[in-house]
């Protein structure tokens, strides 16, 4: 899987979210048109329970599991470290209480067979149509580090 700079996967993202935040993917149909259009971005779907929804191949190549093993998964248990659990059911509660989400930024999260993966990572929440029931997303990029790729 192609590697990223950091500022690479920053604009990337940084844009993604920007994007989201000011409308920019108004139906479902138009955001999964642009993660067609980037076939690079991990993208996960979740709910506000963190159970897996949606899963790329993108997302198959950098974390390990196959899309079968991780729809209806908790994705919070399936890749975040133990010690960011809390923070990330925290922000996930956040979202769907208000919409907001956390900053897009540098995290290390896990592959399946247990190495740490160095993410730059972007979160989104949308409530097309007429829901009342968010729909989380989380793209990421694989980025370079400073001990090589990881």
């Amino acid at each position: 899987m192609k590697k990223f700079t950091h500022q690479e996967a920053k604009a990337v993202i940084t844009k993604l979210c920007e994007s989201a935040e000011n409308n920019g993917f108004p139906t479902r149909d138009s955001f999964f048109d642009m993660l067609a259009l980037n076939p690079l971005i991990a993208a996960k779907g979740y709910n506000y329970f963190g159970k897996i929804f949606y899963w790329n191949n993108a997302s198959v190549t950098l974390y390990g599991h196959r899309m079968e093993e991780a729809i209806n998964k908790d994705l919070v248990e399936l890749i975040i470290p133990p010690d960011m659990q809390k923070f990330a059911r925290d922000m996930i509660a956040l979202g769907g209480r208000s919409g907001k989400m956390p900053d897009p930024g540098t995290f290390d999260l896990i592959h399946a067979d247990g190495h740490y993966v160095t993410v730059f990572s972007g979160h989104l929440a949308f409530s097309w149509g007429n829901s009342s029931t968010p729909e989380f997303y989380c793209l990421d990029l694989p980025i370079i580090t400073n001990h090589g790729m990881v």
